[in-house]
């Protein structure tokens, strides 16, 4: 009888095309997607993108060879393809939409909003851009047509399989080796941010480290504090001009204060941090307590109460500029911003995430830790130190309004529980007096809204707008109506229309101006204004057929680094300080410094140290932080992307200052999750009790 002859296993990786097609397909779409949303890729960056998609490309190679004996294999597999392809896609119409790719979450928050109140231009969008979706999807035709059907399950299969896994292993460990060499480290996980972490590591990597470093997914928060030497207050800081100081425009208060009170020399309350970390059973609340603790209270000071009792209109203003304000062409804009509080050096951060997260910092003076979620996330938590909750408890009236639709980012939910007894927009009584085109009318909301609350003193009221909302090209109400008035500008077109539809901001100004004046009560009103973003709707080139990026001819220069892009302008004013010379503050200030202070200014009571932002008269330094842990001082510019500190000119700074620096920005950052996930505030003051 003739032997029969022992075939031998094939396990060559190098002839398992299905593996090869897996990682070729995953490399190919992180190349793709970081190629038409990015200006540079690094040789680190390339390196990192490579090993983690061999990785995840190994990955979808093991469950194919295990599904092999299963006739669901190729449908099974097609599907796989199909969601990471759409998950591409999707990531690329946000980054060249909003400038930021999002998580999970914040795509489940935010897109049944934008699929229906910009349904128009979301299908506009896909239908210019339908070749993008195509080449992301592209490998799941490939794969029906051409991929494996089932079949046997034998040694070869798992040995295919265990070296496919082996693979994508040894390949994980090198892209992590690469990560922990390369300039990005940080972003990995003590500074990780989903968008930075999408720019250096690809798209599924962002995801992958979504999943375990997302405040959600995290059990303990680390805050990172280092026993560093700390900088003198009263060298570094110096304190307002009294020259400067406007005389109050009322009477002191003639209430009596108590024997056993004494004159406060801080905004902080009388509550023993550390005693509460020693009793706290909860290592992460702990850890808060004595974060705290540790901090230094803003100091009370000349300008403390100059505002006391008097109305609040706060209005956050959707894709406002400074560049916008002129003399001639926005009187209004020039005279509030002007003729008050003048901030030289303003910025907003753009957090990700839109206008939802631009709005929750200026609201909450906050870090928006959780994305588009962070203000959805607020609903059921005490938000005690809102100016709209403060202001509340001393029994002003109090509302807020949107010309948008009331249910977009569950407003409806979230503003109530923000200090705001009332909440009307679109959808909810607005639509009484404000036509509904796209985007809406400032103007008409004002004249709608204003005579709701202007005989109701004192008045805490906020407003969100719309109508510098882009896109600018075309379909945009207010770029319509007001063109007009631009039309003798020098600029393109595009440009044009985007200072058309702000002028709608201003005429709403305007007429609020007049109603207050009207009424008497300019001097007793305090209006403040801000911007939820940069326009980024001018840099939308390619996603609306321009040529051109418009946000360059805005600013007359390309902006390259945070502070070049997110500059802006801040506006409090009041008609008391009109007869005064203009108080300038001229060092850096953002968003989370409105909070602390304006409740300095108003004369609240309130615990500086509960904030993650500066009262810019106190004597704490100044400090503005982006949502890729970069940061601004006053002594330079120290950004991530780079790992590079860059000092003012003439400016000198001691060996363990960029590291101290970067462990208190770590420390806000923390904090202001610990407060998001945990209510820390509702922990320290109860339920909020006034809704």
């Amino acid at each position: 009888m003739k032997a029969r002859k022992t075939v031998k296993p094939k396990i060559n990786l190098f002839q398992s095309i299905e593996l090869w097609f897996f990682v070729v397909t995953v490399f190919a779409m992180e190349l793709l997607l970081h190629l038409l949303t990015e200006t540079t890729m690094t040789f680190a960056r390339f390196l990192i993108i490579l090993c983690f998609s061999v990785c995840y490309g190994g990955i979808l190679a093991v469950i194919a060879e295990l599904t092999s004996p299963w006739r669901g294999k190729r449908p099974l597999m097609c599907v796989l393809l199909a969601v990471t392809g759409a998950l591409f896609a999707t990531q690329y119409f946000l980054k060249i939409t909003f400038q930021t790719y999002m998580t999970l979450e914040s795509i489940l928050a935010a897109g049944g909003n934008v699929a229906t109140e910009f349904s128009g231009a979301v299908f506009s969008l896909i239908f210019q851009e339908f070749w993008i979706i195509a080449l992301f999807l592209l490998p799941t035709l490939l794969y029906a047509l051409f991929g494996k059907t089932h079949g046997g399950f034998d040694r070869n299969t798992m040995l295919r399989g265990g070296l496919c896994f082996l693979l994508a292993a040894v390949f994980f460990g090198l892209g992590t080796f690469t990560v922990n060499v390369s300039a990005d480290k940080p972003r990995y996980k003590e500074q990780y941010n989903f968008d930075a972490a999408c720019q250096s590591f690809g798209l599924l990597t962002g995801f992958r480290l979504e999943l375990t470093n997302s405040s959600k997914s995290s059990d303990n928060i680390s805050f990172q504090i280092q026993d560093v030497p700390e900088e003198p207050d009263e060298e570094d800081v110096e304190e307002p001009d009294p020259a400067e100081t406007p005389e109050p425009s009322e009477e002191p208060s003639t209430e009596e204060p108590s024997s056993e009170e004494t004159p406060k020399t801080t905004n902080e309350m009388a509550i023993d941090f550390a005693a509460l970390a020693e009793e706290e059973d909860n290592d992460t609340v702990a850890q808060l307590h004595s974060y705290v603790a540790s901090l230094k209270a803003d100091k009370v000071n000349q300008y403390t109460g100059m505002f006391k009792d008097k109305n609040l209109i706060f209005i956050t203003a959707e894709a406002f500029s400074k560049e916008i304000i002129d003399p001639e062409l926005t009187p209004t804009l020039y005279r509030l911003a002007n003729k008050g509080i003048v901030f030289e050096e303003y910025y907003q951060p753009a957090w990700g995430g839109s206008t939802s997260t631009g709005e929750y910092a200026n609201i909450t003076g906050l870090i928006p830790t959780d994305g588009v979620s962070s203000i959805q996330d607020t609903i059921g938590h005490n938000m005690y130190f809102t100016l709209g909750n403060q202001l509340q408890r001393l029994g002003y009236h109090s509302a807020a309004y949107h010309n948008g639709t009331h249910t977009y980012y569950d407003r409806d939910k979230t503003h109530c529980n923000l200090g705001y007894s009332t909440f009307m927009a679109l959808g909810n009584g607005m639509e009484e007096g404000v036509q509904e085109v796209w985007p809406e009318s400032d103007l008409e909301m004002i004249d709608f809204t204003v005579p709701q609350f202007i005989d109701k003193q004192p008045f805490s009221i906020y407003y969100m707008t719309v109508s510098g909302h882009g896109n600018y090209v075309s379909g945009n109400a207010m770029a319509d109506k007001n063109y007009d008035a631009v039309a003798h500008l020098e600029m393109s077109e595009v440009l044009k229309r985007y200072y058309a539809a702000n002028m709608e901001l201003e005429y709403a100004l305007t007429s609020l101006i007049k109603q207050l004046e009207d009424a008497g009560i300019a001097d007793d009103t305090v209006i403040v204004l801000g911007t939820d973003h940069y326009p980024y709707g001018l840099e939308q080139s390619e996603a609306w057929g321009n040529e051109v990026n418009y946000l360059i001819e805005l600013y007359g220069y390309e902006p390259v680094l945070n502070p070049e892009q997110d500059h802006s302008a801040l506006i409090i004013w009041s008609g008391c300080l009109e007869e005064q010379a203009p108080i300038v503050v001229d060092t850096p200030v953002y968003s989370l410094d409105i909070v602390p202070t304006l409740s300095n200014l108003f004369g609240l009571e309130y615990d500086s140290r509960l904030l993650v932002g500066r009262d810019v008269f106190s004597n704490q330094q100044p400090l503005v932080i982006w949502a890729d842990y970069s940061w601004l001082t006053e002594k330079g510019y120290y950004s991530t992307s780079f790992g590079t500190f860059t000092p003012n000119e003439g400016v000198a700074v001691s060996d363990d200052y960029v590291d101290r620096i970067k462990a208190v920005v770590a420390n806000k950052f923390s904090f202001s999750r610990g407060v998001l996930d945990y209510d820390y505030y509702g922990i320290l003051f109860g339920e909020d009790d006034v809704q």
